[in-house]
């Protein structure tokens, strides 16, 4: 199997996360396992992962059950994901986000939207 970075925003990728203790910050959360730019080397790692953690609590060797998951990361993924964090601080600290908004697309699902005074015509009569 062949893996790929999975900060590696140029191509389209499947990343393989497992939830479990993570040492360095010392919560639970989803640790990245792996990436790879092929379905099929993703489905097979992910069962293979899963029948892992399935034989050590089986063997009593892990004391809780995590869980595996994956998803998908298109090309540009990652930018249009700071690029939302950036346009929510600026809202947040009352600047204009427009500049951060020029440099490409938002992450799905985020949108802004803004208004500007303008002036009513009186109507002629």
């Amino acid at each position: 199997m062949a893996s790929v970075d999975p900060t590696d925003d140029s191509l389209w990728r499947w990343v393989l996360y497992e939830y479990r203790f993570d040492p360095e910050r010392n919560q639970k959360r989803n640790v990245v396992v792996a990436a790879f730019d092929n379905e099929d080397e993703f489905r097979r790692a992910f069962d293979d992962h899963l029948g892992r953690l399935h034989a050590e609590l089986a063997a009593g060797t892990r004391s809780s059950f995590g869980s595996v998951t994956g998803r998908t990361m298109p090309p540009g993924h990652l930018a249009a994901q700071k690029r939302g964090h950036d346009v929510r601080r600026a809202i947040e600290h009352g600047v204009d986000p427009a500049p951060v908004l020029r440099h490409g697309p938002l992450p799905e699902g985020m949108a802004v939207l803004s208004l500007s005074s303008f002036e009513l015509d009186e109507p002629s009569g």
